[in-house]
């Protein structure tokens, strides 16, 4: 399946919304602030945040969405924030390809370490985060107990951009 990283438009935000069948789901995925149900003005609102920029991988055809995730300025990092993939499309490799392609977005605009949070019960997420070559670290800023904090030096980075890269190009 061919996919390709856009600018998320409101309507690919708004469809996240029904990828969350409970305000846990939702929380983990999000953070704290946002309700279950969430209204769409306010979920548009919480991920609309200045500073950070939203990402939906799309099929070629820009037809159907099956991911987003975010990138901000953060602890002097390129920071992933609010990564999923649409519910009937997990377990494919395709975090995967949205970390990376997020990745290569990410060291287009500067060169530096990729960090994020992953809840600690994700296990999924964490194990995929560990794969690709995050690390835990200690975090930034007060410890929150229910997450991780993890990082992927620049060096890291750039060699999985450019391996990713190069197999893309391959399979093409």
């Amino acid at each position: 399946m061919a996919l390709q990283l856009v600018l998320a438009n409101i309507s690919e935000m708004l469809q996240l919304r029904g990828w969350f069948n409970s305000a846990a789901q939702q929380q983990s995925w999000g953070g704290d602030d946002f309700d279950y149900p969430c209204t769409e003005q306010h979920f548009l609102e919480l991920l609309c945040r200045s500073g950070t920029t939203g990402y939906s991988l799309l099929t070629e055809d820009h037809q159907q969405l099956i991911g987003f995730g975010q990138l901000c300025d953060r602890f002097g990092c390129h920071h992933l924030a609010r990564l999923t993939i649409l519910p009937t499309c997990r377990g494919q490799g395709l975090a995967k390809i949205l970390i990376n392609e997020l990745i290569i977005e990410a060291l287009q605009q500067q060169r530096r370490d990729i960090s994020l949070y992953v809840h600690r019960h994700n296990d999924i997420a964490l194990t995929c985060y560990k794969s690709i070559g995050f690390r835990t670290s200690s975090p930034p800023e007060p410890i929150n107990n229910r997450v991780y904090f993890m990082r992927l030096p620049f060096e890291q980075a750039l060699t999985l951009a450019n391996t990713y890269l190069a197999s893309s190009s391959e399979n093409a």
